[in-house]
C-alpha cells in the first residue's frame, strides 16, 4: 500500500511538472516547425477543386504561382491556403512563395489533372463504353426490360467520311481506345463502336496507349540480357544494367483488330515533354535519385524508340506480311514548341537544358527513327511526323525546327507535319489557318491535319489582356454557327489541297484525323466540337442470352456542311 502511494506521488509530480512547461515547449515546438505544404502532390478531376494550405507559416508572407493556367487556376483561401481548381487534363505546378525578411523559400506541389470520370450504367451486363461526366446528355433511347428482345437503332444513312473526301484526301481517321483503364474505355473492343468506324474511317490514332506513359507504365526493370531476349534494341553505348520493361502487349491487340477491320494506324507519339514519366530521366529509374547524364539519356533515347518502332514493324510482318500495311504514320516528336506548357517536373529539358529550336536529341530520335524504316527498306512508303498544336500562330518556328532536323541529312528525315486542329469558330480565323496550311505545303512538308474538332462557346477572349479559360462559356453560340464555319473551314482545306503546286508538294494533305467518335467521348465534349452526338440501346444478345449496350451516332448540322463543301 505504501509502495502505492509512493509512485501514485511521483506520477501526480511529474504531471505537474508537464503543466508548468508546456507552453514552453508548445512555443518551442512551432517556432522550430518549418513552413512546408499540407499536399507535395494531388490529382485533381477536371471542374473539381483541392485546398492546399502552408503550414507553419504564421510569421511569414506567402504567394503562390501556377505554372500552367491552362491546366489549373487557384484562389486564396485565407492568408496561408488556395483552392486549386482543375481546367484540363494535364500536368503542372503550383510554387507557394515563403518570405521572412530576406530570405526567401519555394514549396513546390505537383498537379496532375485527370479527365472527368464517365458515368458508368449500374446493370449486369458487360461494361458499355461511357460519356464524360462533362458532356452533353445525349438523348438516350429507352432502356430495354429484361423480358423483351430488342434490336440497336439502324446505323446513320449519310454518306461516310472516307467517302465523301475520296480522291482528295486518302486517310480519313478518328481516335480510339483499346483498353484504356483510367476511364474503361475499350472502343476497338465494343462491336457497335466499330460498326461506325468500319463505315465513316479508314485510320485511326490510339488516344493515349502509344504515349511513353503507357509504353513505359509497368514501372519494373529487367537485366540487359533479359530485354535482349525479349528483343529490345540495346546499343553498345547503353552502358546501364537494367532496361525498363515496355508494355508492348498493346500493340499486339491494337494491330490484330487493325489488321481486322482493315483500318490504317498513325502511331502517337514516341517523344513528349507530357505523359512520360519522370523517372525515366533518372539515374536507376528511380523517381528519388538525380537526372542522368547526356550520354547516358542519349542511350535510352535510343533503346525506346527502336525498341518500340522496330516490335511494331515485326508485328505487322508477322500479321500481314508486310511492314506499313498497318502504320503508315509515325508521331516521333509531339508538342516540342509548346515544350514548357504543363510540363512534368523532369522532362528532356531537365537532361539537355533548352536547346530552342535546334534541339540534338530531338534530331536524334528522327535519326534512329529513319533508320528503322530504312532497314525494313519502307522509308519511302511510312512518314515521319513532327506533331503539334497551334500551329497556325507558330509557322515560323515549326518550319526552323524540322529544317534543323532534316539539315545535313541524306533525305527528310523529318518528312510531315502534324497540323493539331483543335479549332473554335473564333480561333483561329480562317485566314490564319490557311496560311499556315499553305506555308507548310510550298515547304513541300506531307501534312496531315491530325486531331480535328470545332468548338463552340468555348472561351478564347483576349481583349483588354483578359487571359481565357480555354474552357466552356455560354456565349449563345449554336449547332448552325458551328455548321457554317465547319463548311468555310473544310472548303478553304479542300481549295489548297487541289491548287497546290504539285512539282513542289506531290502529296499535300495526306490525312485528316478527327479527334474522337462524338461529342459524348471527346475530351472538349462540353463544347460539342465533334460530327455525330451518340445515343444508346440496351438489347439483348440472341446468342447469350445476356443484355449488353449498343451505340448508334447520329450526324449533327457540322456533318452535313462537311458533306455540303465537299460536293
Amino acid at each position: 500500500m505504501r509502495k502505492t502511494k509512493v509512485v501514485l506521488a511521483k506520477v501526480l509530480t511529474a504531471a505537474m511538472v508537464i503543466s508548468s512547461f508546456a507552453g514552453v515547449q508548445g512555443i518551442t515546438s512551432e517556432a522550430a516547425a518549418k513552413p512546408k505544404l499540407s499536399k507535395k502532390s494531388v490529382s485533381i478531376t477536371v471542374g473539381k477543386t483541392k485546398k492546399i494550405t502552408v503550414k507553419n507559416a504564421k510569421k511569414y508572407k506567402v504567394s503562390w504561382k501556377m505554372k500552367s493556367k491552362k491546366v489549373a487556376s487557384f484562389k486564396k483561401s485565407g492568408k496561408y491556403a488556395v483552392k486549386v481548381t482543375a481546367k484540363k487534363a494535364g500536368k503542372t505546378t503550383l510554387t507557394a512563395i515563403i518570405k521572412k525578411g530576406k530570405k526567401t523559400k519555394k514549396l513546390v506541389c505537383k498537379i496532375t489533372v485527370k479527365k472527368k470520370a464517365p458515368k458508368v450504367t449500374k446493370t449486369p451486363v458487360n461494361t458499355p463504353i461511357t460519356s464524360p461526366s462533362n458532356a452533353p446528355k445525349a438523348t438516350e433511347v429507352p432502356i430495354v426490360k429484361p423480358t423483351a428482345t430488342a434490336t440497336a437503332e439502324p446505323q446513320d444513312t449519310t454518306p461516310a467520311m472516307k467517302e465523301i473526301f475520296k480522291g482528295v484526301i486518302d486517310n480519313v481517321g478518328t481516335c480510339l481506345t483499346y483498353n484504356q483503364t483510367w476511364n474503361k474505355r475499350k472502343e476497338m473492343q465494343d462491336a457497335s463502336t466499330m460498326e461506325f468506324v468500319d463505315k465513316h474511317f479508314n485510320s485511326f490514332t490510339l488516344e493515349n496507349e502509344m504515349k511513353p506513359d503507357n509504353m513505359l507504365n509497368k514501372k519494373t526493370t529487367i537485366s540487359v540480357a533479359d530485354a535482349k531476349a525479349k528483343g529490345y534494341v540495346i546499343s553498345d553505348d547503353y552502358k546501364e544494367s537494367t532496361v525498363p520493361e515496355l508494355t508492348l502487349e498493346t500493340i499486339d491487340g491494337v494491330l490484330a483488330i487493325a489488321k481486322q477491320h482493315n483500318i490504317r494506324m498513325r502511331a502517337h507519339t514516341l517523344m513528349w515533354h507530357q505523359q512520360t514519366p519522370t523517372w525515366f530521366f533518372k539515374k536507376n529509374y528511380d523517381d528519388d535519385e538525380a537526372v542522368v547524364d547526356e550520354a547516358t539519356m542519349n542511350a535510352r533515347l535510343e533503346f525506346f524508340v527502336r525498341t518500340v518502332m522496330r516490335y511494331t514493324m515485326q508485328k505487322e510482318k508477322e500479321l500481314t506480311g508486310e511492314v506499313g500495311s498497318i502504320v503508315y504514320a509515325w508521331d516521333v516528336l509531339n508538342e516540342y514548341i509548346h515544350r514548357s506548357n504543363a510540363a512534368a517536373a523532369t522532362t528532356w529539358v531537365s537532361v539537355y537544358g533548352d536547346m530552342g529550336l535546334k534541339p540534338t536529341y530531338v534530331k536524334a530520335a528522327f535519326e534512329y527513327a529513319y533508320d528503322e524504316l530504312k532497314k525494313e527498306n519502307v522509308q519511302d512508303k511510312v512518314t515521319l511526323f513532327y506533331n503539334d498544336y497551334d500551329t497556325y500562330f507558330s509557322v515560323d518556328d515549326e518550319l526552323a525546327l524540322i529544317s534543323y532536323i532534316n539539315e545535313g541529312e541524306e533525305a527528310k528525315i523529318c518528312g510531315g507535319i502534324g497540323m493539331q486542329s483543335h479549332v473554335d469558330i473564333k480561333r483561329p480565323t480562317l485566314e490564319e489557318y490557311g496560311n499556315a496550311l499553305k506555308a507548310f505545303i510550298n515547304a513541300g512538308l506531307e501534312v496531315q491535319i491530325t486531331e480535328l474538332d470545332i468548338t463552340i462557346n468555348f472561351d478564347t477572349d483576349e481583349t483588354d489582356g483578359r487571359t481565357p479559360t480555354y474552357a466552356y462559356k455560354n456565349e449563345k453560340e449554336t449547332e448552325a454557327d458551328q455548321a457554317a464555319f465547319t463548311k468555310d473551314f473544310i472548303k478553304q482545306i479542300v481549295d489548297i489541297q487541289k491548287n497546290r503546286d504539285k512539282t513542289i508538294s506531290p502529296k499535300g494533305i495526306t490525312g485528316i484525323t478527327v479527334w474522337g467518335i462524338s461529342d459524348q467521348t471527346s475530351w472538349r465534349g462540353s463544347c460539342k466540337p465533334l460530327f455525330f452526338t451518340r445515343k444508346s440501346a440496351r438489347v439483348k444478345d440472341e446468342t447469350t442470352g445476356k443484355y449488353k449496350t449498343v451505340y448508334t451516332y447520329v450526324p449533327k448540322k457540322s456533318y452535313e456542311a462537311m458533306i455540303e463543301a465537299l460536293k
